[in-house]
């Protein structure tokens, strides 16, 4: 029960929040009346000033309290929100839904009658008008209101559920099983909807009906598809959370000077000069022994920490040029150590990519290798050796594995492993575009669903995983926001393939592309280079231009970016990269002119202002490169500037030290699941400061052959660190972490909020 003092406090803040509103005019544009919820909701977010930061920060707080359940002080947040942002109703909106969860019926009744009337095509006040009068019992006003939230967002399946459950509260069943269908039309997965429907089926007399729908509840809970509706904050529905409140488009803050230095000569890696690999022009084959693409594509690195020291060690699939493997142990100060022998891996052939994921979740990572005889899997025993479990576990692939990518596709917690394949033969003209056999039939592509004891089981075959083409890579990554794991395929395709998870049976291919694609794909990376909380891509492509961008269009969508060059004959490498830590994410690529020389190109996001190339600014037009492979972005020093690594085919890797990109701050973030797999892969991690928002991924496979860091690194720019981290588990489970220090490596263990 309330205090009568906690009454009056909270009906004073109701009122001041209503008066600011009054005082500021708060006059809003008549809205059509077919205009959507999503159209209404990008005009309140445009209508945010960079003033008004403060109000964007209490709201992001506030919106993390209520997920702990901390109704109160959220309200006292959402409140001051409300005052300092007279030009958007969304924090008197969080006030009433705060007020609505601690049970302060008439304040939240008042408050959200007033932002309903503000803004009648916004879902968000009448959804929880409707939860309100159906907790104080008038059913009839709880309909009403969940009728007009059907009318604006027709395609909200907790909307039509709670229509039904209205239904059958009045014994209108016939009613109800309608609703209850169309819920369950909208997301097949809905566990009340279909708990629902039996019982309306039953009292209809159709036993069969009722059993059946009885089942697929069961089913549904039991494997965790879906989850029952429960009278909790978080789990009634979208239109039930508090909403967050957006910043407009706004430019990138000034550059910082950042150059890069090839430090790879004293980091203890394996070194060679360009001048002693020959010369800087590609050897050219002999017609008698033409390389194969197997040699001639390879190869690429994997970044993890294999002795959890909390330092990124290096894992390069062809460390010298000739077939070798090599592990590189990160002994601080900038210094590698080759530790292969000791840690007892012992590769040599023709290897092309890596892939790390701790595929037994005994919290150390292990590190899958594809190459032409297929695929290597090595366990890390935790005390500083690996072992090839590949017969063990049953993974063994033949053909020529060129990509690699530990994913958890059916949220078990267990990650299983995708590998592309490619096919192979004499490539007699390397140094020119490719032209390739298109009557050659695919090798096809293997998921690998590990069973959770250290085995793993081809399940390509049910799930429509094989691919269509020979696939050059994959790269796990949740482009609808939906909580799902989807791949992302690249290979000889005029478009990379785009496989959607549909949670139970096979994957279903789209295509999201809104015009065609230069070339086929090499390399992809998937990162939210707008800020707008989607996740956009980032491809290279075996032909001019060699390298483009494409934006996240709601998940619906991929619009491609205006990006100036680089003009190459061939693109390979590329990974997101904030090199000054301004909070906008850039990219870098590696590929090759028509000279056959090599180049990396980094472009600055300047925001609004686009894609801007750095490069000479940089001092990256200096690098020497030869057959250039892979690109990896990580901090291998641990001083807050993002690095680079770079593998080069038939020659050691380049490792590029970023000078004073530490100027701005930054914030690492490492996460461990349980009962999520351990490294976190497939979490996604948003970040809130001020009006900064900024979305990242842990991905199993990034760029071209290859895996960078599982932590996330994100940019702070004059900031000291995060207002909020919230994580979203790949199990769905949603977690935040509040004032989050900047300048160190912080770990976020999976658990309740806190």
């Amino acid at each position: 029960m309330r205090s009568s003092s906690l009454a009056l406090k909270t009906m004073t803040g109701a009122l001041a929040c209503a008066l600011s509103l009054a005082t500021a005019g708060q006059q809003k544009k008549t809205h059509p009346a077919q205009k959507p919820a999503a159209a209404a909701a990008a005009t309140k977010a445009a209508a945010q000033p960079e003033i008004y930061a403060d109000a964007i920060r209490e709201n992001n707080i506030g919106m993390a309290l209520m997920e702990r359940h901390q109704f109160p002080d959220g309200l006292a947040r959402f409140q001051r929100a409300c005052v300092l942002n007279p030009t958007s109703d969304i924090g008197c909106v969080n006030m009433g839904i705060a007020l609505l969860n601690m049970k302060a019926y008439d304040d939240a009744a008042n408050i959200l009658s007033k932002s309903a009337e503000r803004d009648p095509l916004d879902p968000r006040p009448w959804f929880n008008l409707g939860l309100l009068a159906r907790e104080t019992g008038k059913l009839d006003e709880a309909k009403g209101d969940f009728e007009r939230v059907a009318a604006i967002d027709p395609d909200d399946a907790d909307t039509q559920y709670f229509l039904g459950y209205l239904a059958a509260e009045n014994q209108q069943y016939d009613k109800a099983a309608e609703e209850f269908k169309r819920a369950i039309e909208i997301n097949p997965f809905h566990a009340s909807a279909e708990y629902g429907l039996a019982q309306a089926e039953g009292h209809l007399g159709n036993t069969d009906g009722a059993n059946a729908h009885q089942e697929r509840y069961q089913h549904i809970t039991r494997t965790g598809l879906g989850q029952p509706i429960r009278y909790l904050y978080g789990e009634q529905g979208k239109y039930s959370l508090a909403e967050e409140m957006s910043a407009p488009p706004q430019p990138a803050p000034a550059a910082i000077p950042v150059r890069f230095v090839d430090v790879t000569a004293t980091s203890g890696l394996p070194h060679q000069t360009l001048a002693a690999a020959a010369s800087g022009t590609r050897t050219k084959p002999t017609k008698s022994n033409p390389p194969s693409l197997a040699q001639f594509l390879g190869s690429g690195a994997c970044i993890l920490d294999y002795d959890g020291d909390g330092q990124p060690d290096i894992f390069l699939v062809n460390a010298d040029g000739k077939g070798r493997a090599a592990l590189y142990r990160n002994a601080g100060k900038g210094k590698f150590v080759d530790v292969t022998k000791a840690a007892k891996i012992d590769f040599v052939g023709n290897g092309t990519g890596c892939a790390v994921g701790d595929y037994d979740n005994d919290g150390h990572p292990d590190l899958a290798i594809g190459s032409s005889d297929g695929v290597t899997l090595y366990h890390n025993q935790g005390d500083g050796t690996f072992a090839d479990v590949t017969e063990q576990a049953g993974v063994r692939t033949r053909g020529f594995v060129l990509g690699l990518t530990f994913v958890d596709y059916d949220g078990d917690g267990d990650l299983d492993l995708y590998v592309t394949r490619f096919n192979d033969f004499p490539l007699k003209h390397p140094e020119q575009p490719f032209v390739f056999p298109y009557d050659s039939a695919p090798a096809g592509n293997v998921l690998w669903r590990n069973q959770g004891n250290g085995r793993f089981t081809d399940v390509t075959s049910e799930l429509g995983l094989a691919g269509s083409a020979p696939s050059v890579g994959a790269i796990g990554v949740d482009t609808r926001n939906s909580g799902t794991i989807d791949l992302l395929l690249t290979g000889w395709l005029k478009f990379p393939a785009l496989l959607l998870n549909a949670r139970e049976g096979a994957f279903q291919p789209a295509s999201p592309w809104a015009i065609s694609m230069p070339g086929p794909t090499a390399g992809a990376v998937a990162a939210d280079f707008n800020r707008d909380g989607w996740l956009d891509l980032a491809f290279t492509h075996w032909a001019p231009p060699g390298l483009t961008v494409w934006r996240n269009v709601s998940g619906k969508s991929f619009e491609r970016v205006t990006l100036v060059g680089p003009g190459w004959m061939r693109g390979w490498g590329v990974a997101p990269i904030d090199y000054d830590n301004d909070g906008w994410v850039d990219l870098v690529a590696v590929g090759e002119n028509f000279a056959g020389e090599g180049r990396i190109i980094l472009y600055r996001n300047e925001g609004t202002a686009g894609f801007h190339n750095v490069t000479q600014e940089a001092g990256l037009e200096k690098i020497a490169l030869k057959n250039p492979r892979a690109v990896i972005a990580f901090d291998f020093d641990g001083d807050g500037a993002t690095d680079l690594l770079i593998t080069q085919n038939g020659l050691p890797p380049i490792l590029l030290k970023n000078e004073a990109g530490a100027e701005n701050n930054s914030l690492q973030i490492a996460l461990s699941g349980d009962p999520d797999n351990r490294l976190g892969i497939g979490a996604q991690a948003q970040v809130f400061q001020g009006a900064l928002r900024e979305t990242a991924e842990v991905t199993g496979a990034s760029g071209y052959l290859g895996q960078g860091p599982q932590e996330i690194s994100i940019g702070l720019g004059a900031e000291s660190g995060a207002d909020v981290v919230r994580v979203r588990w790949p199990s769905g489970a949603v977690q935040d972490e509040m004032q989050v220090g900047g300048g160190k490596r912080t770990v976020i263990s999976e658990g309740p909020n806190r």
